[in-house]
């Protein structure tokens, strides 16, 4: 998946990540279902994500895309400890209430597109990446859609 590391320790290592340094991500209930080539897929339970009207709130969606865009950015730079990433911007468009599990699903980045992006930290120290993804909804309908524009930049040593 990403030659710099193992991908076995990348679940372990975002889920601490999330749990020390993102309170929210621990209040919502996130974890890992599923991380491979293909995808990063999040979910949380709708308890502790819910609105008034019994549905997922529309602010944990967006974190949870968010988180998903974020840990793809992240492992696409490489080391975790040789670089910072932060979103720079997003887009999300909602289709359909989601009144079940919250699933976020972010495409991972071609091979070819993670060397680019690492070439392009590397040469200037700072490198941007867009990562689509999904929010899944009852029978596997796209409830929404969000686009996120992350900035990877080369740690302070």
């Amino acid at each position: 998946m990403f030659p710099d590391s193992p991908p076995a320790s990348w679940p372990t290592h975002l889920a601490e990540l999330w749990g020390n340094g993102i309170p929210l991500a621990a209040a919502m209930g996130v974890v890992i279902r599923r991380l491979d080539e293909e995808v990063l897929e999040l979910v949380a339970p709708l308890g502790p994500n819910r609105n008034h009207m019994g549905s997922a709130f529309g602010g944990s969606l967006q974190s949870l895309a968010t988180l998903a865009g974020w840990g793809v950015a992240l492992m696409a730079a490489g080391d975790p400890d040789a670089s910072h990433v932060v979103i720079r911007d997003a887009q999300m468009r909602f289709r359909v209430p989601v009144c079940g599990e919250l699933v976020a699903a972010a495409a991972m980045p071609t091979p070819d597109a993670i060397a680019a992006f690492r070439a392009v930290l590397v040469g200037r120290g700072h490198a941007r990446l867009t990562v689509p993804v999904t929010i899944r909804g009852p029978n596997d309908t796209v409830a929404a859609r969000f686009v996120g524009e992350f900035v990877a930049s080369v740690a302070d040593s």
